[in-house]
């Protein structure tokens, strides 16, 4: 159970001053963008213009602005909006200007070979942890892929190895800003408890999450920092809270730092 504390909150003085100019539209075109995850998928106006809060005149907008772009394309004979080619043009070009994800699948292969855990990959995107890679596990019961998903930072062990490499008050910043539900019992909920965490994640090397995002789902995680490209990722594993007990959590928690110390210097040689 989450201890009393100081609600996850930003300080007030960080809510005060000027913020830099934004473009509006811009903003909600790229909103727009991001409602398209695996589940769902496409998106009929009405709905899309519902779940964003805009008008349905400004959501047709947007769509038909960046369908002559080929971002989007329309299913027959419903209609329906889903992502283009050129937002494929643009995740290829992302993964072919990282070589360390081509590295880091390797690096994932031998941790599932040696945990028999599924393990995955994730890095920081709009203040969620979006997981790109995944390698399934042999064994019969196992978590889900989550492939193209987004995750909670404060709940998640991928999330919280993420926060440990950042400054505290960035790290607040995003905490603030992402929001935090109570998944379960166990997930943070206090700043006192967050800034904690994030100084023992820094000294052990790798983040657990005891079914604070799941119930019934254990996670340890190690950060992954590509200099390169100011990018932070993590690399973690999952199971079954039944499998993953307590007793085992160190020796896993070692090896998942190990991986992610070994994509980290594979970056650092690409410098």
């Amino acid at each position: 159970m989450a201890e009393a504390g100081t609600p996850l909150r930003r300080s007030a003085e960080r809510n005060s001053g000027a913020r830099p100019t934004r473009v509006v539209s811009v903003r909600k075109a790229i909103e727009l963008l991001g409602s398209f995850t695996p589940h769902p998928a496409c998106w009929a106006l009405s709905d899309l213009a519902c779940h964003l809060r805009n008008p349905k005149s400004m959501a047709h907008n947007l769509l038909q602005t960046l369908q002559d772009l080929n971002f989007f394309q329309q299913d027959e004979p419903a209609k329906d909006y889903r992502l283009g080619t050129r937002a494929l043009e643009l995740v290829l070009v992302f993964a072919w200007g990282c070589e360390w994800l081509s590295h880091a699948r390797a690096v994932m292969q031998r941790l599932a070979e040696q945990t028999g855990e599924r393990v995955k990959f994730g890095v920081l995107s709009q203040h969620h942890i979006l997981i790109v890679l995944a390698v399934e596990s042999m064994r019969q019961l196992q978590t889900r892929g989550d492939l193209g998903t987004r995750w909670p930072l404060h709940s998640s062990a991928p999330g919280k190895a993420i926060l440990s490499t950042l400054a505290w008050e960035r790290a607040e910043d995003i905490l603030w800003t992402a929001g935090k539900p109570a998944f379960t019992r166990s997930t943070l909920r206090t700043l006192e408890e967050a800034e904690r965490e994030m100084k023992q994640i820094g000294n052990q090397g790798y983040a657990l999450d005891r079914q604070e995002n799941e119930p019934g789902v254990c996670c340890m995680a190690a950060p992954v920092v590509d200099p390169l490209r100011e990018t932070v990722a993590a690399i973690f594993i999952s199971g079954p809270s039944a499998r993953m007990r307590d007793g085992q959590l160190p020796e896993l928690g070692q090896r998942v730092a190990a991986a992610g110390v070994g994509i980290s210097r594979f970056s650092d040689q690409l410098l």
